[in-house]
């Protein structure tokens, strides 16, 4: 599966791709609105971080909903909580249920 994460914070987008990348996931992270929309035409799914809300994540989730894109909102997660255990327990499972 082909998965884009979008998140507002660089590091945090570098730290999450690589866990993804890591659970077996062909993973990519952007952190702005105009690199999440040119990317959107190639993935499976979009992962969203916390911090896509409101107009934001409304214009990102049409434009993955146009792109037949599954899309999930990761949770906040803390700097000093572990990327891939996060990913493990926070992300996969919404994947897994959002492809049902």
């Amino acid at each position: 599966m082909k998965v884009l994460l979008f998140g507002r914070n660089p590091a945090t987008v570098s730290r999450v791709t690589a866990a993804l990348s890591a659970a077996g996931l062909a993973a990519d992270g952007v952190a702005t609105e105009e690199a999440v929309l040119t990317r959107l035409g190639v993935v499976d799914a979009l992962v969203l971080g916390a911090g896509v809300a409101g107009p934001l994540r409304e214009r990102v989730t049409a434009a993955a909903r146009r792109h037949g894109v599954m899309w999930v909102q990761g949770p906040h997660i803390l700097p000093e909580r572990d990327a891939l255990e996060y990913v493990r327990t926070e992300i996969l499972p919404k994947l897994r249920s959002a492809q049902r």
